[in-house]
């Protein structure tokens, strides 16, 4: 049987744990979920910094009073912090960190001539130290063995701490059968349904435990099962998924934890490369094997859960998040401050899938569905006389670097042009070939961007002074989304007769995009009044259409409001690396 041993390092921390409130009670760190039904408590254990990182996966939460394992207890996070999801009724207990003395299931257990080799089965060490896997009468995990009903239950019930309530009501559980209180448990919790039969022998498929998993995360308020279809699924076999199981596969593949599935060869292979292709199936009707269940159990531990960090804590983001929107562009911002504030950030309830484009997030602020923006340029006039209309008005910090560049075709020999260059290309449509503008004998074809783009703002402040794009150009060679300007641009150049595209963009979108879309050669920078776009050209403010990226709030929102913490949060330390880590400029 397992020990537990509490290090002399004061690995053991006696933590008492707070009530099911929000927020920190002496230094601790808690949270409801489940509509109240848990609370998760953060424990510190500095200690753990010093451990090896598989020594780090033995450490794990208990109750004090009895030393019984929390079942939902994370790994260690940011090398100092453990978190434990416990029933609200039991959040009065005092809790401990503690390290399990290491375990080897000895049917994993192999040798090579004299060296001992362990294979760990499927995190199936993380569950035991947990106390949600226990192995068979002699210890060994059986990884390869069908999984029964009494077994599935088992499992989720001793992961999410449930306690039973008297007897089950079935008639085949009696009170010498060992999932006895396991039937009761999951009944009283609603994860077993209510009939006759708890059937404790029968072999449990895969597409039963993934139901019987997905209501189980669903009861701690760590999944939410979606309604949708086969085709949203990306299961080769998802169209033979039974309508009473495809939600809860969904719901698990939109929240990134691994499915049971089978890879299986095709006998086709890959044309560039020459792989075997693959056929990826979830075999829904087929038996659970143990360990399989076990990994997508402990997946769904590791996965499911958001936990702030402690920056996200001293912000006030830890309990609720401001509204963010922005531009197409500035979405990696967005990816990046949750990354930063948040483990298993693309699980937050309030992260947002994509931004809106710049008009529609500024339309958003105004009205008050967003609460800031990141946003690559200034407001159009469009724009600000809505808001104005609104009784809005709008206040722009600069948050990071950036600037508006033109571009062309990547074989195309001219170098540069200049201001006044540009604004007779677009204001007056002056030119059709590039040799007008000190370019080689081709065919000009400029493309724009629409009327409620970012770009079109950019265009506002630098070159149309209160003037529009030419009306050819508008209607002819109009771009509707940042990538499509790329796209539009590579496509125009050809060879007979020798033509070559023009348009612009947003630096550093421009960088992180244009190898993906159309290959690192295809397209070039031109330089602007003889000065080419780099990072320090931009943050020195020598190149000529340099500007910022803004955090953009409405002047009434008043201070210590998110939206406020969330802006003076980007110009931290920690919103800067943000910067840098979304692929921008920071400003210090």
């Amino acid at each position: 049987m397992k020990r537990l041993l509490a290090l002399g390092l004061c690995l053991a921390l006696l933590c008492p744990a707070a009530g099911a409130a929000n927020g920190t009670t002496d230094g601790l760190w808690t949270r409801t979920e489940g509509g109240g039904s848990y609370v998760t408590v953060r424990l510190h254990c500095p200690e753990g910094a010093e451990l090896s990182w598989t020594d780090s996966r033995r450490l794990s939460v208990r109750y004090a009073d009895t030393g019984e394992p929390v079942g939902l207890t994370s790994n260690l996070l940011w090398g100092e912090w453990l978190f434990a999801t416990v029933p609200a009724d039991q959040a009065d207990r005092p809790l401990e960190v503690f390290l399990g003395e290491e375990y080897r299931f000895p049917d994993c257990i192999t040798y090579w001539e004299d060296l001992e080799l362990y294979e760990e089965y499927y995190g199936a060490g993380d569950l035991y130290y947990r106390g949600v896997v226990r192995g068979d009468q002699t210890g060994k995990l059986n990884a390869d063995q069908p999984l029964t009903r009494a077994e599935a239950f088992a499992l989720v019930c001793r992961l999410l701490g449930l306690e039973p309530a008297g007897d089950p009501g079935y008639a085949d559980v009696g009170p010498g059968d060992w999932y006895y209180d396991v039937a009761s448990a999951v009944r009283a919790a609603g994860i077993a349904a209510a009939g006759e039969r708890f059937e404790p022998g029968r072999t449990v498929t895969r597409g039963e435990f993934t139901v019987l998993l997905a209501r189980a995360m669903a009861k701690v308020g760590w999944l939410t099962i979606p309604e949708g279809t086969a085709e949203d699924l990306e299961l080769d076999d998802a169209a033979a998924i039974p309508d009473w199981a495809l939600n809860s596969y969904l719901a698990f593949a939109k929240a990134n934890v691994p499915l049971i599935q089978t890879m299986q060869e095709t006998g086709e292979t890959d044309p560039n490369d020459g792989a075997p292709v693959y056929a990826y199936l979830a075999e829904w009707d087929k038996p659970a094997q143990r360990g399989e269940a076990i990994q997508f159990l402990n997946g769904a531990r590791q996965q499911l859960p958001w936990y702030p960090t402690q920056t996200a804590i001293d912000y006030g983001f830890d309990q609720k998040m401001p509204v963010i929107d922005g531009s197409t562009s500035t979405y990696p911002y967005t990816m990046a401050v949750y990354g930063a504030l948040f483990a298993n950030y693309s699980n937050h309830p309030q992260f947002p899938e994509s931004n809106s484009k710049s008009f529609y997030s500024y339309d958003r602020l105004i009205s008050g569905e967003a609460d800031i923006l990141f946003a690559s340029t200034k407001p159009t006039q469009d724009t600000l006389d809505k808001a104005a209309a609104a009784g809005v008005e709008l206040e722009l910090i600069p948050m990071a670097y950036d600037a508006m560049v033109f571009f062309t075709n990547g074989d195309n020999p001219i170098t540069g042009l200049t201001m006044e260059q540009i604004r007779n290309v677009y204001v007056n449509n002056a030119y059709t070939n590039w040799n007008q503008i000190g370019g080689p004998d081709a065919q000009l074809i400029p493309f724009c961007r629409n009327r409620d783009s970012g770009s079109q703002a950019q265009m506002e402040e630098f070159f149309l002074q209160g003037g529009e794009i030419h009306p050819d150009i508008q209607r002819e060679t109009t771009s509707v989304a940042m990538a499509s300007v790329l796209t539009d641009v590579d496509d125009a150049g050809q060879e007979d007769p020798l033509t070559y595209g023009l348009g612009y963009s947003i630096y550093y979108y421009y960088l992180q995009t244009t190898p993906i879309l159309v290959g690192p050669d295809a397209l070039k920078l031109l330089e602007v009044d003889g000065v080419y776009p780099t990072d320090e050209t931009i943050a020195d403010g020598s190149y000529p259409l340099a500007g910022y990226n803004y955090t953009v709030v409405r002047s009434d929102a008043p201070a210590g409001s998110l939206a406020r913490q969330m802006a003076d949060f980007m110009l931290s330390s920690a919103g800067q690396d943000c910067v840098s880590n979304a692929g921008f400029g920071p400003l210090k």
